[in-house]
Parts: C-alpha cells; structure tokens; sequence
C-alpha cells in the first residue's frame, strides 16, 4: 500500500505539474506576466526568482498554481493576463488541459507498448465466432468490425463499449468484408463480469496484429479518445440518474483502485498503474474543460460570453461565481473523500 501511495503521489503531482506548465507556457508566450509558479500547497519548502516568476515547491504534495498578473482582478500592467485579446486567454486557459490530454496520450503509448507489443495488439479482425453467439453464421474470419449500434469501431476496446451502451437491447454491426461493407442485426451474448455485472457481447474472438511504431501510436490515440467518451458516457449516466454521487471517486478512492491495479505486482502491476495514469490524467484534462465555475472550462465560458457580449465582464462579477464554484467544488471533494474513506474502512 504504502508504494501505491507513492506512485499515486508522483502519479498527481506529474498531472499538476504538466497542466500548470501548460498555462505557465502560453503565458509566457503571449507575454502574461507570471508571479509564481508552483507545485504542491500549503507552506513553501522550496523557492527561487529567476526574473519576474517564483518557483516554488510547497509541501502538501496535492495541487499547484500558476499565478498570473490580473488573472482574477483588474490591472492595467501591459503583461496582465486581463489585458490580453481573448484568443490570447482562451489558449492560456485551455492550455493546461490540453497538456494534461498530451500526458495520457504519451503514458498510453508507453502502456500499450509494454502491454501488447510482446504478444500482438488486439484487433477489429474476426477470428472466431463462439456457437451460442447469434452472429454464427453471419460473421467471417477476416471480417473486419467497422460499426456497432452506429457507433464507428476504432479499436477493439470500442467493441465492448458500444456493446455495453446497447444494454442487451437488439443491436446492428456493420463488417467491411472483401472490400466491401455488409451489416446485420443481432441479439448480444449475454455473460457476466467478475463483479456479477451483466456482459454483453458479440461472441467473437478477434486477431492480434503485430506491433509496429504506427499501429502502438494509432491504438493509444483511439484508447485515449476512448477514455474521453466515457468522461461524458458518465457525466450522462449522473445527470440522468442512472449513478448517484455516492459512486464518484476522489483522491482516496483512487488510490484504492490503483492498490488493486497493482495487486497482482510485477509487470502485470505496473502495466494495470500505467493505464490508470493515463486514464486520470485525460478525465482531469476532460473534466477542465467543462464549464464549470472557479475551473479552467469555466473561465473559458466567460472569455466566450465576452466575445458574443463585446465587451469584458466586471472582475469582481466573475470573481463571484468562481467563488462560489470553488465552495462548491471543496464541499463536492469533501464529500467524495468521505465516500471514499467509509468504502475503504467501513465497507460503507
């Protein structure tokens, strides 16, 4: 346990320390004056000016800031963030969770390589179709899946998220075939996971192709799009009321997923933990870009708001609403912590 919290602890600060670079470079670009930037919170254990920017390394190893002239009041200095044209801020702004994005991208290269290049990455290829499947008959060895429930099939992994989303209900599936495109309806094969949850399958077993510089980059960019969509699959199974609250996970609750990722220990451990980093880290870059109050998607909103009003919203008005986002979003973590502890101690 005590090495997963670790990992973990390396695991955010990597995610913070990347999304905050992001913000501190393209204000530097565009020539935002930056007063500190920082790793961690709480107290400073560390520090150095160099020109007109603090760094610093603080000593709560969670979170960190990129300070920025006139970011959250008015200021009339020529390097205020304030000051700048509003492409300006929306790519500073933007900038920290489209590097956090680009991190679980280059992890997801990384997991895949060590996860599939020994034996082969799996594939969209047909390579067997079990008897109880109701596609034995229609599907072909060499088949090739390109569509399921209107869903385009990129990588395997999409296979079983389109199935899922079908819930069990009666599906199609379009194969591209000797050059051509051939579709059918089917009912799934219905099995269950090892939780007891319902599986709903196609009943094929598909091909593994052999791993080259260009099919590992292509699979860990469609993986990483996939960890995207479930980023929204999930906020619409929250809003819809499908899950609640009490499912949503915070920092302790990770750390518990990331103990049983590495449970099995050795390579086996190590490939479960690259996975889930890259998996954070795009859900954190994903979850930025909402536009939520006090984060980055919801200064983003505002900068748009401008452009469609023509003219800046008062500082002190924007202001509130990010407070007021931020007393939101502590309660929300408070409550997803203690969530998390009772599941871990109480079994709650």
């Amino acid at each position: 346990m005590i090495v997963t919290i670790i990992f973990a602890v390396i695991c955010f600060s990597l995610i913070i320390f990347v999304h905050e670079l992001g913000h501190f470079l393209t204000a530097r670009l565009f020539g935002v004056r930056v007063h500190e930037f920082a790793l961690g919170m709480g107290p400073k254990i560390f520090s150095k000016k160099k020109g007109d920017t603090e760094y610093s390394l603080r000593a709560i190893p969670l979170g960190g800031f990129c300070s920025m002239e006139g970011e959250d009041t008015e200021s009339d200095d020529e390097g205020s963030f304030s000051k700048k044209p509003r492409y300006a801020r929306f790519i500073i702004l933007a900038s920290g969770a489209a590097m956090n994005i680009v991190l679980g991208f280059l992890v997801c290269i990384i997991y895949v390589t060590i996860a599939f290049a020994p034996s082969g990455l799996p594939s969209r290829t047909v390579d067997s179709v079990i008897e109880e499947s109701s596609l034995n008959g229609f599907l072909q060895p060499g088949d090739k899946i390109v569509e399921i429930n209107e869903s385009k099939i990129n990588i395997k992994r999409d296979i079983d998220f389109a199935m899922q989303r079908g819930a069990g209900k009666e599906s199609t599936i379009v194969v591209k075939r000797d050059g051509e495109l051939v579709s059918t309806s089917f009912k799934p094969y219905v099995s269950q996971y090892t939780d007891g949850t319902p599986a709903y399958l196609l009943g094929v077993m598909t091909r593994s192709e052999k791993a080259n510089v260009f099919n590992v980059i292509r699979e860990s960019f469609f993986q990483t799009i996939w960890s995207g969509k479930l980023v929204f699959v999930s906020l619409g199974m929250l809003i819809g009321g499908e899950t609640g609250l009490s499912d949503m996970s915070g920092p302790v609750g990770v750390v518990g997923v990331m103990n049983e990722a590495a449970s099995q220990g050795g390579l086996a451990g190590l490939i479960n933990l690259l996975y889930l980093m890259s998996f954070i880290s795009v859900n954190i870059g994903i979850m930025n870009l909402l536009p939520i109050p006090a984060l980055d998607g919801g200064r983003l909103f505002f900068v748009v708001v401008e452009a469609i009003r023509r003219k800046p919203i008062p500082a002190d008005k924007e202001g509130i609403v990010h407070f007021i986002g931020l007393v939101f979003l502590l309660g929300l973590m408070v409550f997803v912590t203690w969530n998390d502890i009772s599941r871990l101690f109480f079994g709650g």
